[in-house]
């Protein structure tokens, strides 16, 4: 039986429910029901998947939440599965049954691609679905900000405007365009802004590629600066972290929450921001200092926020961010539909059953 090692994240334990017989109820259950409101067929999908790694399945799929773990484990590792841990030399030392090495996304510094390769060891490119879809979702709410298609939706006649606050008067069509004959004021456009990213890492580099092709200068701020080679990639400048809330137009965040992130985005950053400028964050609400993110509305300095993460989940019916007709919330669904990460899944199982299979 192949023993394989999975990284101890929410989404990766996935692999322990496809593959791994002895996984506990409950824990194959919350993964039935993750995805049955998109999936007709969730155990006949599950069974496919099986059939398809039959040389592999059953397996025993084993979790490692830290650096320790992952090392007391790899001496009897057919393969790995890692996102934030790492493989190198010293690692590969002490697993001599290691087949695969498999990253949970595209950004593989974690891993020593070439003492894997003398080894013989794989290390397959993968481009996780769920992260475009994330990306496509923050450009999606930079622009029902920026271009205020929530705040004016089904606002198609004057009194419905001027409720909203707007004076609408027609123009003089016999001379002039009536575009625009609501007099909405304050639209943005994503061409010729600036996207200001809170970290490129795998979503803000989906974000990064798509705010690119619509003509946004990228600038980007995490902990270590990128290898100038990958900047060029993506067209993104590194800068401070007071330098992007100064100059962007945009800022998306795309960082963990941990210790060093949590409430970054507090008064003081509100206050370098440009006036007007738009805030979006698909990552964790708790990076942005609730306080602080409604004053910045309040006050009007802050031109508009969307949040597809928050502060509670649910959220209680008076959240105050309702009230504001330039921010819009979304209910946590920018991974997209289930189909994103099945795929995902099934693609990682399947190169563990072709390197460790074919063995």
């Amino acid at each position: 039986m192949a023993m394989i090692i999975v990284e101890d994240d929410k989404i990766l334990r996935f692999v322990q429910c496809l593959l791994d017989d002895t996984v506990v109820p409950e824990r194959l259950a919350a993964f039935k029901d993750f995805l049955a409101f998109d999936v007709p067929d969730v155990d006949g999908w599950i069974a496919s998947v099986q059939k398809d790694c039959a040389a592999i399945y059953p397996a025993d799929v084993r979790t490692a939440a830290d650096q320790d773990e992952l090392r007391a484990l790899l001496p009897d590792a057919d393969g790995a599965v890692i996102e934030a841990l790492e493989i190198g030399a010293e690692e590969l030392a002490i697993a001599p049954k290691l087949r695969i090495v498999q990253n949970f996304g595209l950004d593989r510094r974690n891993i020593d691609l070439d003492a894997c390769a003398a080894k013989g060891v794989a290390t397959p490119e993968f481009n996780r679905r769920v992260n475009r879809a994330v990306g496509e979702h923050a450009i999606a709410l930079m622009m029902a900000v920026g271009r205020k298609i929530v705040a004016t939706d089904r606002a198609l006649d004057f009194a419905a405007l001027e409720a909203r606050g707007y004076a609408p008067k027609l123009y003089d069509v016999k001379h002039i365009s009536g575009a625009n004959w609501a007099r909405v004021t304050g639209l943005k456009n994503l061409f010729n802004s600036t996207l200001g990213a809170l970290g490129l890492g795998e979503v803000g580099r989906e974000v990064a590629i798509r705010a690119k092709a619509m003509g946004m200068k990228i600038l980007y701020y995490q902990r270590r600066q990128l290898p100038p080679e990958v900047e060029a990639e993506w067209g993104a400048e590194y800068v401070s972290f007071d330098e992007l809330m100064r100059r962007s137009d945009f800022v998306s965040v795309h960082l963990p929450l941990n210790d060093g992130t949590r409430g970054m985005i507090d008064a003081k950053a509100f206050e370098l921001m440009k006036p007007g400028a738009i805030l979006v964050n698909v990552s964790r609400a708790h990076i942005v200092e609730r306080d602080a993110l409604m004053a910045a509305l309040t006050s009007g300095k802050l031109g508009g926020a969307a949040f597809d993460v928050h502060y509670e989940e649910p959220s209680a019916e008076d959240e105050p961010l309702k009230a504001f007709p330039n921010v819009v919330l979304s209910p946590h669904i920018a991974v997209g539909p289930r189909t994103e990460a099945l795929t995902d899944m099934a693609e990682i199982v399947g190169n563990l059953a072709r390197a460790i299979g074919g063995h």
